[in-house]
Formats: structure tokens, sequence, C-alpha cells
């Protein structure tokens, strides 16, 4: 007798259990009408994201919602990077939405008025906001179909430089500008000095700008901010200062 209570018992356990999956498993892509918009971005207007999402909503709470469609829509934004859409355990919908994080901003060339990430990627700037970073003047030959400059050697061993710049806390704040050449040879421009400096192609990172910090902390310190016109980094184990006539 114990053991068929026991039975039953754990019968009526099991299809609460069941029913309970199934009542949820139903429910899975229903939401309320509660929108909750979680986004780091500066870039885009947060109504506008709205509209697109409001778009894919039905405005009955017992209507399927497919996240999938939201977030393809969402993707489509020029300064989405990633976007994240869920339901939470009392109805609402969620949106967590990051965006491109810009380190440079291409003002010349085919990809002029856009910005650049540490990783590469190519974006439109926004009439929304405007981030001060190192400034980039590209010739028109250099095309980068992918959007990216990464997609060739010479935007990698580029982008290895910018962020080597914005990773430290003197060359961010005295680099404004970096002039490229037809040639991939780069000419720095400082915020704090007239003279111009020549880099050459970006590569052998760690040595030209250990030689830029003995320019500003040696010779600057020594002969004056504005005594140079130009001070050449580009020739392995040597620095080469031009003085104004």
């Amino acid at each position: 007798m114990i053991d068929k209570i026991q039975k039953f018992t754990s019968f009526l356990t099991a299809l609460v259990i069941v029913s309970a999956l199934v009542a949820f498993a139903s429910y899975d892509h229903k939401v309320s009408n509660n929108l909750i918009l979680m986004t780091d971005s500066s870039f885009i207007n947060k109504k506008s994201l709205e509209k697109i999402i409001f778009l894919e909503m039905d405005t009955l709470s017992d209507e399927k919602v497919n996240f999938f469609e939201i977030e393809k829509k969402l993707h489509l934004h020029p300064h989405v990077k990633e976007v994240k859409v869920y339901k939470d355990l009392t109805g609402n919908l969620n949106v967590s939405l990051s965006q491109f994080k810009p380190v440079a901003r291409i003002v010349s060339g085919k990809f002029s008025d856009h910005y650049v990430d540490k990783d590469g990627i190519i974006f439109p700037t926004s009439k929304n906001f405007s981030k001060r970073v190192i400034l980039i003047h590209l010739p028109d030959i250099f095309n980068f179909e992918s959007n990216s400059l990464t997609e060739s050697v010479f935007g990698k061993d580029l982008m290895n430089m910018i962020n080597l710049i914005n990773e430290n806390d003197f060359f961010r704040k005295i680099i404004s500008e970096i002039d490229i050449d037809r040639n991939k040879n780069i000419v720095i421009h400082p915020v704090i000095s007239k003279q111009k400096i020549i880099f050459g192609y970006p590569d052998m990172l760690e040595e030209k700008f250990q030689k830029i910090s003995l320019f500003y902390n040696d010779i600057v310190s020594a002969k004056g901010w504005n005594t140079y016109k130009s001070v050449n980094v580009k020739f392995k184990n040597q620095i080469i200062c031009d003085k104004f006539s």
C-alpha cells in the first residue's frame, strides 16, 4: 500500500514538472510590452533603436517575438558591434547592445569621415556624437574592401602603431595626427611642438618610439621645444634632428 502511494506521488510530481516545462516552453518567446534597452553607445540614438525593436514586436503580450530577427536588424546599424536579445523571468524584453569604440579617425581618402576601432574595423562617424581620437590622413590609393584595416599587412602594422600610441599616456597626449603617403611612409604631427616626426613605415615600433621619447626627454629639454623643424626616427640606430634655418 505504501509503495502504491509513493508511486502515485512520484507520478503526480513528474506530471507537474512536465506541465510546467511545457507551459514555460510555450511561453518562451512571449514578452510583455515592457522593453529594457541596455547600451553603452554614444553614437546611436536610443529612440531609433526602440523604433527598430517595436517594429518587430506585436502589441499583444501573448504574441511570439522573433529574437533572432531583432538581433539581425540591430546588427545592420553601422555602429552596433554586439547585440543580445532575451526575455527575463517577468516577461520583459531585454536588449543588450554594445557599440564599436573608436581609437582613430580617417579624415582623407576613400574612407574619409570614418572611425577605426582597436581591431581595425572601419565604421562611419555619427551626427549624434564626436570622439576626440588620432586623425589619420590616407591617400586615395588605399582601399579596404572588407571595411577592415587588418585585411592587409600594412593595415595590421598601422593598427599595431595606433594601439601602441593609445596605450601609452605620453604618446596619446602628444600625438594628434598621422600622415601616410602613397609609399606607406608615416609622418607624425605632435600637439605640443612645431616639428614633424618622420616615422617611415610602421615597423620597429619599440625602437622608434624609444627614440621619440629620447628626443622629448633629453634633446628638447636641452635645446628647446621649437628648435627643430623635423625629427627623423625611421633609420635603425639613428635619430636625425633638422633645425629651423
